[in-house]
């Protein structure tokens, strides 16, 4: 059984500058909640029960903060306050979260930083920048890896797509390459969800560093070529490392909550 996660957090959010200056991108808030809970609450409510956060200097103690109990915050509020922490006081009696410094650059680096960490063959991926609203997810890739016993990517056909890391799949759903933007006709991008096996860290020497001697965890991936398949995802998803991605989550969530046509006067009030 799987039974924990990393979750990426060690990037800096400067796409979010000057914000983050401040507060780090995963507690901005999307309504009511900030992102990272959503992301917590994903695995909790998939069976997980325990979380290794990648974390840098700056974000460590906020999350390590937030999630965990304030008894003197909490007895100073009435008991219709104190109801509106009861989901999050729910997910704190009942996982475990670790904390790890990242301490090599790129998104395989963050990860291999939690290498020592991480106790089972079999563990999950979640990168912190990616806001999917439906918590399927997880549960979809988990069932995949139960009936497959391979590891498992989650990808999304889009039709605005990045210039380059388009996934190409096979015939069989099984990853096959990246591509660059209109090379091979592919429309599907990765999403920060994955299954993934501890084998993962035996290639790092193998790895070509990027940009900022930065090492990425797709480039990886391709060394496993017929060990990965791929689960499609249908629903919405919103990159909120980057200021559009986070405003459009947060006018999806309230057009699907009961703000919807409070939001929706507004609007029409300034058209």
């Amino acid at each position: 059984m799987i039974n924990e996660a990393v979750i990426l957090l060690g990037g800096m959010g400067t796409r979010l500058l000057p914000y983050t200056k401040v507060i780090s991108k995963e507690m901005l808030p999307i309504y009511d909640n900030p992102i990272i809970y959503y992301l917590v609450k994903e695995l909790y409510i998939s069976g997980i029960k325990r979380i290794i956060f990648v974390v840098n200097q700056n974000n460590e103690s906020l999350i390590k903060k937030y999630f965990s109990k304030n008894f003197v915050f909490e007895n100073n509020l009435d008991n219709n306050k104190k109801t509106l922490l009861n989901d999050l006081n729910n997910i704190i009696d009942n996982m475990e979260f670790i904390y790890v410094q990242q301490n090599l650059k790129g998104t395989y680096g963050a990860l291999y930083s939690a290498k020592d960490k991480i106790k089972n063959d079999n563990f999950i991926v979640f990168y912190g920048d990616d806001y999917l609203p439906s918590y399927n997810s997880t549960k979809d890739l988990l069932n995949n890896f139960y009936q497959s016993n391979k590891m498992q990517i989650l990808i999304k056909e889009e039709k605005n797509l990045p210039n380059v890391g388009i996934v190409k799949v096979d015939k069989d759903n099984y990853l096959e390459n990246l591509v660059k933007k209109d090379e091979d006709h592919s429309n599907a991008i990765l999403l920060g969800r994955m299954i993934l096996n501890k084998k993962i860290f035996n290639i790092k020497d193998k790895l070509v560093t990027h940009n900022n001697n930065e090492l990425y965890l797709s480039y990886a991936l391709l060394k496993f070529k017929k060990e990965v398949l791929t689960t499609k995802y249908n629903g919405f998803y919103f990159n909120i490392g980057e200021k559009m991605g986070f405003i459009k989550a947060n006018i999806y969530y309230i057009m699907n909550s009961d703000k919807q046509d409070e939001l929706n006067d507004f609007i029409q009030s300034i058209n």
